[in-house]
């Protein structure tokens, strides 16, 4: 058979010999196409796994740069990662998760020895979301202490989430802890700092009260001075309504009504009650006998003058509820249980309650004091009178409060009452 090494397509062509070498020369041929086609396969499939692996190199540089980014990323944020899988019981705890929690980097990652870290009031808790999250619960988002060397307390914020298979079932955990102790610590300040600047606007707030409540009980003075020997009614009637509203919310009277700010309002607004008799002329206010008709007419008119002066006020204040009772209480304290009583003739429960309160806290005292037509009554001439107004001029249950309280009442009076600002 005729040897050489390059057979090219025209040989064929112009061979002349038998079909024998002709044939082993086609085979020959043949070979050396198969060999051709295989070296061109062999270098393109060489040239494609150059690339490839420039590719994955390239690949595995991007990705070893973005795991350190994440990682420095993580450290800068003392965040640390971590998984659970159910299968082989095995834990991964990231670098940043072993700093957080100060173990060792060749300690053996899991529950147990976690569970040494964490604070032992906490641990109840972190050991119960951990099984929820195991039981079926989506994730865990939760914050508690470590408690580790020396006593040391660390904050930490766990977020974790369940690994399902494609039929839904639990197959592991993952999830990340965060070491938030310094922004406990600034959270921890700005709530000291909250409460400590909540006090300071209470006692403005206080303040800013008191120097109200100081001249508005100036100036009621004033107003009562034309008539009022002792200088101290407006005082002990504020007394009186407040000691008698507290009763009520012992006993659950008026829940709608009575509560802390009401009583406040009621006590601070009950100097304000005959405001309006500055209106009143002297000889009508000062006489020392029975008023005329007309002369009568004319002091009503205190009630309307005050009501309306209070009202103009709380017109410019937001200070709602100290005037809406204050308002009450000027209009309606001499309304009477029985209808007989003025401007408007209310009758029973249709009169404000603060106004039936201060009806009975007014008479009293001014029963127990000297006025410029009468001598000062005792205690117990004015607790009888009050006694049988019960259902006339005073509603009778608080008449029977009164009773069930008259000491205090007695006490008030006779011990005197000089802070303005109680």
């Amino acid at each position: 058979m005729r040897q050489i090494e390059a057979i090219q397509p025209k040989d064929l062509l112009e061979y002349q010999g038998s079909d024998a070498s002709l044939c082993a020369l086609l085979n020959a041929f043949a070979g050396q196409l198969d060999s051709r086609i295989q070296t061109a396969l062999v270098a393109e499939i060489m040239q494609r796994y150059v690339d490839i692996s420039r590719q994955l190199e390239a690949k595995q540089a991007e990705l070893l740069r973005s795991d350190a980014s994440r990682r420095e990323a993580q450290q800068i944020a003392q965040l640390g990662n971590w998984e659970y899988d159910l299968a082989t019981n095995k834990s991964f705890w990231s670098d940043t998760m072993r700093r957080i929690i100060e173990v060792d980097d060749d300690a053996e990652p899991g529950s147990e020895l976690y569970y040494t870290r964490v604070h032992p009031d906490d641990l109840p808790i972190v050991k119960e979301s951990v099984a929820n999250i195991a039981k079926g619960v989506p994730h865990l988002n939760y914050r508690y202490r470590l408690l580790l060397g020396y006593g040391r307390v660390k904050w930490v914020h766990m977020r974790a989430v369940a690994k399902l298979d494609d039929d839904g079932r639990f197959i592991g955990m993952r999830g990340t802890l965060q070491d938030i102790t310094q922004l406990k610590r600034i959270e921890e300040k700005l709530e000291q700092y909250n409460d400590h600047l909540e006090e300071l606007v209470r006692e403005k707030v206080a303040e800013v009260s008191r120097t109200q409540l100081t001249t508005i009980y100036a100036l009621v003075r004033l107003a009562e001075s034309r008539d009022d020997d002792t200088g101290e009614h407006i005082l002990r009637t504020s007394h009186y309504c407040r000691l008698v509203a507290e009763k009520l919310l012992e006993q659950g009277r008026y829940p709608h009504i009575v509560d802390r700010e009401y009583i406040d309002a009621l006590a601070q607004s009950s100097p304000l009650h005959d405001i309006g008799k500055v209106g009143v002329p002297d000889a009508i206010l000062l006489k020392p006998g029975r008023l005329t008709p007309e002369e009568f007419e004319i002091m009503k008119t205190h009630v309307t003058i005050g009501y309306n002066t209070l009202a103009d006020a709380r017109r410019q204040s937001d200070h709602n509820t100290f005037f809406q009772v204050g308002m009450e209480i000027t209009l309606t304290h001499h309304e009477k249980w029985d209808g007989s009583g003025y401007p408007n003739g209310l009758k029973g429960l249709d009169i404000p309650l603060s106004g039936r309160i201060m009806a009975l806290a007014d008479v009293y005292d001014a029963l127990r004091s000297r006025r410029v037509y009468k001598e000062p009554f005792t205690h117990e001439k004015a607790m009888e009178i009050i006694r049988q107004e019960s259902g006339r001029h005073f509603d009778p249950m608080l008449v029977e409060l009164f009773l069930e309280n008259h000491e205090a009442f007695r006490a008030i009076f006779d011990e005197g009452v000089v802070d303005a600002a109680d």
